[in-house]
Protein backbone atom coordinates (compact mmCIF):
# COMPACT_ATOMS: atom_id res chain seq x y z
CA UNK A 1 0.00 0.00 0.00
CA UNK A 2 1.26 3.45 -1.03
CA UNK A 3 1.30 5.20 2.45
CA UNK A 4 0.89 9.26 2.63
CA UNK A 5 1.19 11.11 5.96
CA UNK A 6 -0.29 14.45 6.24
CA UNK A 7 0.32 16.84 8.96
CA UNK A 8 -1.87 20.36 10.28
CA UNK A 9 -0.02 22.87 11.39
CA UNK A 10 -1.80 24.53 13.98
CA UNK A 11 -1.46 28.59 14.40
CA UNK A 12 -2.62 30.60 17.77
CA UNK A 13 -2.79 34.39 18.33
CA UNK A 14 -4.52 36.67 20.05
CA UNK A 15 -6.99 39.59 19.43
CA UNK A 16 -8.09 42.73 21.64
CA UNK A 17 -10.99 44.71 21.49
CA UNK A 18 -12.60 47.44 23.85
CA UNK A 19 -16.23 45.61 22.68
CA UNK A 20 -15.49 41.83 22.56
CA UNK A 21 -12.53 41.65 25.46
CA UNK A 22 -9.38 39.55 24.00
CA UNK A 23 -10.27 36.30 21.60
CA UNK A 24 -7.92 33.31 20.86
CA UNK A 25 -7.91 32.66 17.04
CA UNK A 26 -6.51 29.11 15.65
CA UNK A 27 -5.86 28.38 12.35
CA UNK A 28 -5.60 25.09 11.28
CA UNK A 29 -3.69 24.61 8.02
CA UNK A 30 -3.65 21.24 5.51
CA UNK A 31 -1.90 21.49 2.36
CA UNK A 32 -3.28 17.97 0.62
CA UNK A 33 -0.19 16.64 -2.26
CA UNK A 34 1.20 20.40 -2.38
CA UNK A 35 -1.83 21.65 -4.02
CA UNK A 36 -4.94 22.39 -2.18
CA UNK A 37 -4.79 23.98 1.15
CA UNK A 38 -7.70 23.71 4.10
CA UNK A 39 -7.52 26.37 6.59
CA UNK A 40 -9.64 25.57 9.12
CA UNK A 41 -10.47 28.89 11.79
CA UNK A 42 -11.53 28.53 15.96
CA UNK A 43 -12.43 31.36 18.29
CA UNK A 44 -12.49 31.66 22.17
CA UNK A 45 -13.13 34.11 24.62
CA UNK A 46 -11.06 34.63 27.32
CA UNK A 47 -12.48 34.73 30.36
CA UNK A 48 -10.97 37.84 32.43
CA UNK A 49 -10.68 35.51 35.55
CA UNK A 50 -8.35 33.04 33.53
CA UNK A 51 -5.67 35.81 32.41
CA UNK A 52 -2.97 33.42 33.89
CA UNK A 53 -4.66 30.27 31.75
CA UNK A 54 -4.02 30.55 28.33
CA UNK A 55 -3.86 26.88 27.39
CA UNK A 56 -7.66 26.65 28.53
CA UNK A 57 -8.55 29.32 25.57
CA UNK A 58 -6.02 28.15 23.30
CA UNK A 59 -6.94 24.38 23.77
CA UNK A 60 -10.53 25.64 22.55
CA UNK A 61 -9.70 27.61 19.40
CA UNK A 62 -7.70 24.62 18.27
CA UNK A 63 -10.27 22.46 19.10
CA UNK A 64 -12.90 24.72 16.95
CA UNK A 65 -10.27 24.98 14.56
CA UNK A 66 -9.96 21.35 14.07
CA UNK A 67 -13.62 20.75 14.14
CA UNK A 68 -14.02 23.74 11.16
CA UNK A 69 -10.88 21.89 9.02
CA UNK A 70 -13.14 18.46 9.61
CA UNK A 71 -16.09 19.85 8.19
CA UNK A 72 -14.13 21.59 4.73
CA UNK A 73 -12.88 18.38 4.34
CA UNK A 74 -15.79 16.28 4.61
CA UNK A 75 -17.86 18.66 2.13
CA UNK A 76 -14.49 18.54 -0.45
CA UNK A 77 -14.70 14.95 -0.59
CA UNK A 78 -18.58 14.50 -0.66
CA UNK A 79 -18.23 17.25 -3.64
CA UNK A 80 -15.64 14.53 -5.10
CA UNK A 81 -17.48 11.56 -4.57
CA UNK A 82 -20.49 12.69 -6.45
CA UNK A 83 -18.66 14.28 -9.08
CA UNK A 84 -17.23 10.57 -9.94
CA UNK A 85 -20.31 8.89 -9.27
CA UNK A 86 -21.50 11.11 -11.78
CA UNK A 87 -19.53 10.34 -14.23
CA UNK A 88 -19.21 6.90 -13.45
CA UNK A 89 -23.28 6.82 -14.46
CA UNK A 90 -23.02 8.93 -17.71
CA UNK A 91 -20.16 6.15 -18.98
CA UNK A 92 -22.27 3.02 -17.79
CA UNK A 93 -25.27 4.64 -19.84
CA UNK A 94 -23.33 5.71 -22.10
CA UNK A 95 -22.18 2.25 -22.58
CA UNK A 96 -25.59 0.79 -22.62
CA UNK A 97 -26.72 3.55 -24.93
CA UNK A 98 -24.54 2.69 -28.01
CA UNK A 99 -24.47 -0.91 -28.76
CA UNK A 100 -21.67 -3.11 -29.26
CA UNK A 101 -20.37 -4.02 -32.95
CA UNK A 102 -21.10 -7.24 -32.14
CA UNK A 103 -23.88 -7.79 -30.43
CA UNK A 104 -25.29 -6.02 -33.28
CA UNK A 105 -24.14 -8.58 -35.38
CA UNK A 106 -25.61 -10.93 -33.21
CA UNK A 107 -28.46 -9.56 -33.23
CA UNK A 108 -28.77 -9.39 -37.16
CA UNK A 109 -27.82 -13.08 -37.07
CA UNK A 110 -30.01 -14.05 -34.84
CA UNK A 111 -32.92 -12.27 -36.97
CA UNK A 112 -31.58 -13.73 -40.19
CA UNK A 113 -31.54 -17.09 -38.43
CA UNK A 114 -35.41 -16.74 -37.77
CA UNK A 115 -36.65 -15.54 -41.24
CA UNK A 116 -34.62 -19.01 -42.49
CA UNK A 117 -36.52 -21.30 -40.52
CA UNK A 118 -40.12 -19.95 -41.60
Amino acid sequence: MNEKTWSVKIVIDEHKSDETGTKTRARALLRVSGRTTFVGTGLARRIPQHIDVSEVTEGMAAARALADLSHQLHEAAAKREAATRSVLNSARIAEVAVPRPEATRAARHDRTTARSRR
